[in-house]
């Protein structure tokens, strides 16, 4: 088998809107592993919400690290211990901050739960009721409410922030962000599925999963040539991209499984028994 390390998406990948990975996903997984494909997950989710998604998965030691938050954190799953992180710079988090006040919204600022304790800052704004009922609702993780993020003189240094929005407004909110921060920072708009909403988040600069699937790699000596992806949404481009096998799942949008060489119409358990089959080795 020409692959040595297969990355996968969760949301619209691993699990659907239930959660629930299914049987014959955990065995193809399984049999990957048996096979000496390294195995590790990549998704937006934070190490709490990842949890109980990967231990579905049911996998014996040794444990691949897990790409969290989009690849600006990378953590050991058993543990929770972070190995490596891309934050964003004080003076650009308070910028982003102030420019979705601006725009009539709060923000939801992630920072590192294992070395801090906290999870989230959320800031004021016309939204932030609403961001309480559609997001931390859900989730079982310490929130400090504040101002605005320049208010906090120790302000922990996010590893993204976000803000909710309604469908047909984040598109056109993250552009206008992106255009506004070009280059300075990582922004976009999606859906989060796990949470029924759209949401507009920003990243460090060069932060995206690929670059932290490249870091668990390097690890193994495992070359991008020989790594394998497979994701549904804009924020798995840089994997299908970069990888030497990148595959879209067929719910993906058109721009996705462009960039794709494979689409894994059959769903992700068969593209991994393809995948340990070699059916993908002598592809170029």
């Amino acid at each position: 088998m020409k692959y040595k390390l297969l990355a996968i998406d969760v949301d619209g990948t691993l699990v659907g809107p239930d959660g629930v990975v299914t049987d014959d996903v955990t065995g193809a997984v399984a049999a990957a592993r048996r096979a000496g494909l390294a195995v590790c997950l990549a998704t937006g989710r934070s190490y709490v919400e990842t949890l109980p998604i990967w231990r579905q998965l049911h996998l014996a030691a040794p444990f691949e690290p897990i790409v969290l938050i989009g690849g600006a954190l990378v953590s050991e799953p058993d543990t929770g211990r972070s190995l490596c992180q891309r934050a964003m710079p004080r003076d650009l988090a308070c910028q982003f901050d102030e420019a979705l006040a601006a725009a009539g919204h709060c923000a939801m600022a992630i920072v590192d739960a294992w070395r801090y304790g906290l999870d989230y800052y959320l800031t004021d704004g016309a939204d932030r009721d609403q961001a309480d009922r559609r997001w931390f609702s859900q989730m079982n993780v310490k929130v400090r409410r504040v101002g605005r993020l320049a208010d906090e003189a120790d302000l922990l240094e996010p590893l993204r922030i976000s803000t909710v929005v309604e469908p047909d407004e984040g598109r056109r909110l993250a552009a206008a962000l992106a255009e506004r921060f070009n280059g300075l920072l990582n922004i976009h708009s999606i859906f989060a599925p796990n949470y029924g909403v759209t949401i507009v988040e920003a990243f460090a600069a060069g932060t995206d999963k690929f670059a932290a699937v490249r870091y668990i790699a390097q690890g193994g000596l495992i070359p991008p040539s020989q790594i394998a992806a497979v994701g549904d949404d804009v924020n798995d481009l840089t994997m299908i991209r970069g990888a030497g096998l990148g595959a879209a799942m067929p719910n993906s949008p058109a721009e996705v499984a462009a960039a794709a060489r494979h689409l894994a119409d059959r769903g992700l358990a068969a593209f991994i028994r393809d995948l340990l089959a070699g059916r993908f080795d002598g592809d170029r």
